[in-house]
């Protein structure tokens, strides 16, 4: 195997000039404040109906309004928010003139960069994957030619497109570590390819994407370029279970499938996957020497959940003064 890179559980350099993870904002405070109006306005309306009173058509519809302008507004922070941190995005190279530790390659058809920036919540995937992996290393990606990054996660090193397959093993070789998004595109299974030859296994992590179907139609494939059996996709619903899960090898090729699990106080509503991944990631972490410390609880999201089980609670209470007030009625 010809491997040039970074061996697991090396002493990486001291870590200088990573970028600080995006905290309050503009946008993050009037997302929030709607939400929390909307909350207010809907706990109300439950309260009024609850007590025998009527709303009036005009509360009922300007709750209406606000739920309408939070379902189309938060989109609308979240793209503005990541356009200005976008502003900000410093290269590959410059990324690694200030941080000297090998670097995080991730490797994904450029195909999914645009589906993968529609975020669901403040953050999308790929700058969640960022604050987790730049634990590890400076969180580098190959630019798709002649286009802007989607979102402001992996630093983008460009290339030129005739060079793009010298320059992905030339980074494979010094990577600590390569993760690789499976797609179905023929780049990817090139990478593949490659990356069983160059990389070491234990520095080799798939992000295997949800459902049962697309990660055996990635084992049918891999099974002539992978040397082991990849195990077995076992459905079992849970309500901790989250989208998709990881793929990753122990030194002697050993391979573990290890699904997602959410975790409700260690993540918020803006940054849903963060810390997901961070704990799916943990073994990972290990193999590579790097000191792995579990996400913290979150007091907001604890708020939040405490605000949506009050409301739950109305709801629950609602429906039993109603029930109520129809066996009275009989």
């Amino acid at each position: 195997m010809q491997d040039l890179g970074p061996a697991a559980g090396e002493d990486p350099a001291p870590e200088k000039g990573l970028p600080p993870a995006h905290g309050f904002s503009w946008e993050l405070f009037f997302i929030v404040i709607l939400s929390l109006v909307v909350l207010g306005a809907i706990a109300v309306f439950f309260i009024l109906l609850a007590n025998g009173k009527d709303p009036g058509l005009l509360f009922n519809v300007a709750t209406l309004i606000l739920i309408f302008l939070a379902l189309k507004l938060t989109p609308w922070f979240s793209d503005k928010y990541r356009a200005r941190q976008r502003l900000a995005l410093l290269s590959a190279e410059q990324i690694m003139a200030n941080d000297t530790r090998p670097p995080v390659l991730y490797l994904r058809s450029f195909k999914d960069d645009e589906i993968i920036a529609r975020a669901v919540g403040f953050n999308s995937v790929e700058q969640e994957m960022k604050l987790v992996l730049s634990e590890i290393g400076p969180f580098i990606a190959i630019a798709e030619p002649g286009k802007e990054p989607p979102d402001p996660g992996a630093a983008r090193r460009s290339v030129a497109q005739e060079r793009w397959q010298e320059e992905v093993i030339k980074e494979m070789l010094r990577s600590r570590l390569v993760i690789l998004r499976i797609g179905d595109s023929d780049g990817f299974w090139w990478e593949v390819r490659e990356a069983a030859i160059r990389v070491r296994p234990e520095r080799l992590v798939f992000l295997v994407p949800e459902g049962k179907g697309k990660y055996e139609e990635f084992c049918q494939r891999a099974r002539e370029l992978l040397p082991c059996q990849l195990p077995e996709y076992k459905t079992k619903w849970s309500p901790f279970d989250s989208h998709g899960g990881i793929l990753y090898f122990e030194p002697d090729w050993t391979p573990h499938l290890r699904k997602f699990k959410i975790v409700w106080l260690r993540q918020t509503f803006w940054n849903l996957f963060a810390a997901v991944l961070k704990i799916g990631l943990r073994p990972v972490y290990e193999q590579l020497g790097v000191k792995w410390n579990k996400p913290p609880v979150q007091p907001i999201q604890v708020l939040y959940m405490l605000a949506l089980t009050l409301l739950l609670g109305l709801v629950a209470y609602l429906a039993y003064a109603l029930f109520n007030t129809a066996r009275l009625a009989l």
